[in-house]
């Protein structure tokens, strides 16, 4: 089950595209972009199934990760359909990046990185953007840039995700050793309150305790089953009990206290 901090970081990319959407209509309203409304329009309602449905399409982009490529598909179209090098959906390309490297680290960041660079490259020569004319723009340092930025922004996010893990894997560590110490503490404990028996004694009376017969103790300790019936007649007078229900409950009394 993923804990506070994960859930938020996988909520980061819909923020994000969220965000950039928001910036769009906003530059679209005051003039600045024309951006056409029916690609707000698929923007939007993009968002909203990505938004409402993210649990499932999260789970099935980490069984089957070739599906990612649609959400690059989708992001590279958008930039086709609104200009290209002067997009401004060109910081919403980035959101499948971020998916990427959150669901699988820094080797899904590189990968998701290389990838989009070709559907960006393809982009902007379908937009009339070859090498030779944005070099005569002047701006292959800004191209530059933007290729950098993919596997910049992707790896950022990687290491968050791969802390994440390490995080949960050591919690989980923790938790085991704290549920084994817990258990020595009790067998150590109960190992006090019955002081009485020796340290043979003590391992048969638990497994009594357990409701193992005496055929199943003499298998698990190597001992004949006479030795065990005299070792349990030495516990029931040590103790003062006289049955096996009276052993396995005054085990289960101990315990409790112990517990409390």
């Amino acid at each position: 089950m993923e804990n506070d901090s994960e859930r938020n970081l996988y909520l980061t990319p819909i923020f994000f595209r969220w965000i950039i959407l928001a910036n769009v209509v906003l530059l679209r309203a005051v003039g600045a972009k024309d951006v056409p409304y029916s690609v707000i329009i698929i923007v939007f309602f993009y968002n909203l199934i990505l938004s409402f449905f993210l649990k499932p399409i999260r789970a099935s982009f980490k069984r089957r990760p070739s599906l990612l490529s649609l959400d690059f598909l989708f992001c590279g179209l958008i930039l086709y359909l609104t200009g290209g090098w002067a997009s401004p959906f060109y910081l919403y390309s980035f959101a499948p990046l971020l998916v990427a490297a959150l669901l699988f680290k820094y080797r899904g960041a590189v990968f998701a990185a290389s990838a989009f660079s070709l559907i960006y490259s393809l982009v902007l020569f379908l937009n009339g953007y070859n090498m030779a004319a944005i070099a005569k723009m002047g701006r292959l340092d800004s191209l530059i840039s933007n290729y950098l930025s993919f596997f910049l922004i992707a790896i950022f996010f990687a290491h968050p995700a791969s802390l994440i893990d390490k995080l949960e894997t050591s919690r989980a560590e923790i938790s085991r050793m704290k549920e084994e110490l817990e258990r020595v503490n009790l067998s150590l404990s109960i190992s006090v309150e019955l002081g009485p028996l020796s340290e043979r004694e003590l391992e048969i009376f638990m497994l009594v305790a357990k409701g193992k017969s005496n055929r199943e103790i003499s298998s698990e300790l190597f001992l004949s089953e006479m030795t065990v019936k005299n070792h349990l007649s030495n516990i029931f007078k040590k103790l003062k009990i006289k049955s096996r229900d009276e052993a396995a409950n005054y085990f289960l009394d101990e315990s409790s206290q112990i517990e409390s």
